[in-house]
């Protein structure tokens, strides 16, 4: 499977993590990974010890949906994976595509989320099927509300997993 190239920003790298990088995550084999990417992951990266394995199945259903996945969050000057971004899957019959952001207790405050997402959502604008993208945040999760206000998201009076639901429509959206 080729991986689909890497999202630059001013200070990060969004690097696509294919199936078996995932199944490595998920098994606890940190080098694996590290060595198939040459980024280090340091012990409190947010990607250890969580359940992707419905990230992995979907892939495995369906491998074009890569792209539309886990990135991991790097930060270039250290090399050092500091969280993830992640879409969850490809946009469904509305034009919609979810997104979720998480970054390392160290990482956080430095407005590395919203550049991240900020990338990762231009991108899926440039995909012509993508017409709004979605969020969900917990009403006690304010730092992540402050992203996506920044981001440009507005709360809707819609729920979705029992969280809010946090939208923004290509239209709205800022390059």
């Amino acid at each position: 499977m080729n991986r689909p190239a890497d999202i630059q920003t001013e200070r990060l790298t969004l690097r696509v993590l294919l199936p078996d990088e995932i199944q490595a995550l998920m098994a606890g084999d940190v080098q694996r990974v590290e060595s198939a990417n040459g980024f280090n992951y340091p012990p409190d990266d947010p990607n250890r010890g969580i359940d992707l394995g419905w990230h992995l199945r979907a892939l495995r259903a369906d491998p074009t949906q890569v792209a539309w996945r886990i990135r991991v969050t790097v930060e270039r000057s250290s090399n050092t994976v500091i969280g993830s971004i992640n879409l969850k899957g490809a946009p469904d019959p509305d034009g919609d595509v979810e997104i979720g952001w998480g970054l390392n207790e160290n990482s956080r405050g430095r407005g590395y989320a919203t550049e991240a997402a900020a990338a990762v959502i231009r991108w899926a604008f440039e995909q012509p099927c993508v017409r709004s993208v979605s969020a969900t945040v917990p009403e006690d999760n304010n730092a992540s509300q402050r992203v996506a206000r920044r981001l440009g998201f507005t709360r809707t009076e819609g729920t979705r997993r029992d969280l809010p639901l946090w939208k923004m429509e290509r239209a709205a959206a800022t390059p």
